[in-house]
């Protein structure tokens, strides 16, 4: 996987992520799509923040609640679903392939205790994590489709 950067028409910038073949079939082209078009969303989210103007409808204009709504939207229901899903799915995997706590911490910036009782918490029970290792479970999935897995919100 690769990251090109180049100047835009607009003075912006284009952003275009490679994936390989292998990387494209693990994934699924729409699960690629709808994550880089949710990556976008935060991305416009995060500059809106950052200098209180919204730019892509043609125009500048002050930020309004609509902004922010769709962006919280696209982060709650969407992008941080999956993303705690993929960092448990790599905890997991680290530890399945020998990896250690010491290297685990190394990896979250914490402490040794910290990354252990993290890892820890990927086996216990009860709604709340049952929710997650749904997530965790499409991570490690092969995928066709953007589509939360059965059960989850999002």
């Amino acid at each position: 996987m690769t990251l090109h950067r180049v100047a835009g028409l607009d003075g912006g910038i284009d952003l275009t992520i490679h994936l390989t073949e292998v990387e494209a079939d693990a994934i699924g082209p729409d699960e690629a799509s709808a994550m880089a078009a949710w990556f976008d969303t935060a991305l416009e989210g995060l500059a809106a923040l950052r200098d209180g103007q919204s730019v892509r409808d043609g125009g500048a204009r002050a930020i309004e609640a609509t902004d922010m709504q769709e962006v919280i939207k696209v982060l709650h229901q969407h992008l941080l679903p999956r993303l705690v899903g993929l960092r448990d799915a790599a905890i997991r995997r680290h530890g399945e392939l020998g990896g250690t706590f010491g290297q685990l911490a190394a990896a979250m910036g914490t402490a040794r205790s910290t990354a252990q009782t993290h890892r820890e918490r990927l086996d216990q029970v009860g709604p709340r994590r049952a929710q997650a290792a749904k997530w965790e479970a499409w991570a490690a999935s092969p995928q066709t489709s953007a589509s939360a897995p059965e059960g989850a919100d999002g």
